[in-house]
């Protein structure tokens, strides 16, 4: 009997016993459907992270003042960042493309007459930010240049902003409060949700006219930048390490990080936390294995006479070996491409489902099915089926002819 002959008998003793072999394949399919799916869902998620990402723009990199983190001892006169340090990261290295501060101005709540809103997020910043992080006006116009030499006295806000202090949506031209100061809105922000931070309660103002006409001082809570194009962002970081290094002495008294960089410790965190699922989902592979290893001893002893008759009429232990090996590699193989089948629908459903509510983001989370992580399961469970089949078809092949014939 060949390969070939042995496959076509075992597709047809599951034919003949359907129940039986799906409950006992039940075990491979439930492991190879979880570890599909969970890598389907891992994908998603990265892909979700890596698109939230880009529409910010991965080649930011950002520089915080961070005494505490890597350096412990006296900072000296150094010991906050200005808009001065923009000027000079600008002037010092050659691969920067634009460069914007921001202060981030403690919370407080914005009002026009008897109509307030509460702790919205308001930041003082440049003309630089919108185009660092992507963002853009639905109505109105950004914060320009002119605005922030002249330290003028406005703001563009967010769409809620806009919607409760100006319940006809006319915003622009008219004047807001803050504990302080009074400014005049010119722009509206288009309304962007990014890992669970939305722009709908920002406010933001020129910081020149925060620090000069607000809060007081010359300090910037961080500075983000961008490289040119054909400078790679690491090199870019490095560049801007070295200059502040330049400047406060060899003392690491800055952060100096990448939304790139933060992209990949997420992106690893995800797959190292899927691989730690998918490996645990794994074991029921095995608990599949035992359930064929228990089946095929069964079919082993039903099958007795059978044996008995094939090598009574010259089969050799090594065809019957074959055989039975293949019959457990095909049972556990059918049961590793149903588990693929139902891990494709249920990846299907998650999409359609999140699609209708467009979360995590417009569109639903996709979870592009795996094809080389699905195939590798299937191959896997009939590894397995072979691995735990392989007692069973020892047993069978070691039976003699007589043994096997008196059987009861």
């Amino acid at each position: 009997m060949t390969v070939w002959q042995s496959f076509i008998l075992a597709v047809e003793m599951l034919r003949r016993h359907k129940l039986r072999a799906l409950l006992t394949m039940l075990g491979v399919i439930i492991g190879v459907m979880s570890v599909t799916v969970i890598v389907m869902i891992s994908a998603g998620f990265s892909h979700f992270m890596t698109s939230q990402f880009e529409r910010l723009g991965a080649d930011t990199i950002i520089i915080a003042y961070d005494p505490g983190g890597q350096w412990q001892g006296p900072v000296g006169a150094v010991s906050k960042l200005s808009l001065e340090d923009v000027d000079y990261l600008m002037s010092r290295v050659q691969g920067l493309d634009i460069a914007s501060a921001m202060l981030m101005v403690p919370a407080q709540k914005v009002f026009r007459g008897d109509l307030e809103v509460k702790n919205p997020r308001i930041f003082a910043t440049d003309e630089n930010m919108d185009d660092l992080n992507r963002l853009k006006v639905q109505e109105g116009r950004h914060m320009s240049a002119a605005d922030v030499r002249a330290r003028a006295n406005i703001c563009v806000v967010g769409p809620e902003i806009r919607d409760r202090l100006f319940p006809d949506k006319r915003a622009l031209g008219k004047l807001v409060s803050f504990s302080g100061i009074t400014l005049e809105v010119v722009g509206i922000l288009e309304s962007l949700d990014i890992m669970g931070e939305t722009t709908d309660r920002d406010v933001w103002v020129p910081i020149t006219t925060a620090q000069d006409k607000w809060l007081g001082g010359d300090q910037v809570t961080f500075i983000t930048t961008r490289p040119k194009e054909g400078v790679s962002v690491d090199d870019a970081m490095d560049h801007v390490w070295r200059a502040l290094m330049l400047k406060t002495g060899n003392r690491p008294i800055f952060r100096v990080e990448s939304r790139q960089a933060i992209l990949n410790i997420m992106g690893l965190v995800i797959g190292v936390a899927g691989a730690i699922l998918a490996a645990i989902a794994a074991l029921s592979l095995l608990v599949g294995g035992i359930g064929i290893m228990n089946i095929m001893l069964v079919s082993v002893t039903e099958r007795t006479k059978e044996v008995g008759l094939r090598k009574a009429v010259g089969a050799k232990n090594s065809a019957v070996l074959i055989q039975f090996l293949v019959e457990s590699a095909t049972l556990s193989l059918v049961g590793g491409l149903i588990g693929m089948g139902v891990a494709y629908t249920f990846g299907s459903v998650i999409t359609i489902i999140t699609a209708i509510f467009d979360w995590p983001l417009e569109g639903g989370l996709a979870t592009p099915f795996p094809v080389i992580a699905a195939l590798s399961s299937a191959g896997f469970s009939a590894l397995i089926g072979v691995v735990f089949g392989l007692y069973p078809a020892v047993r069978a092949a070691k039976l003699t002819p007589v043994e096997a014939l008196r059987a009861e």
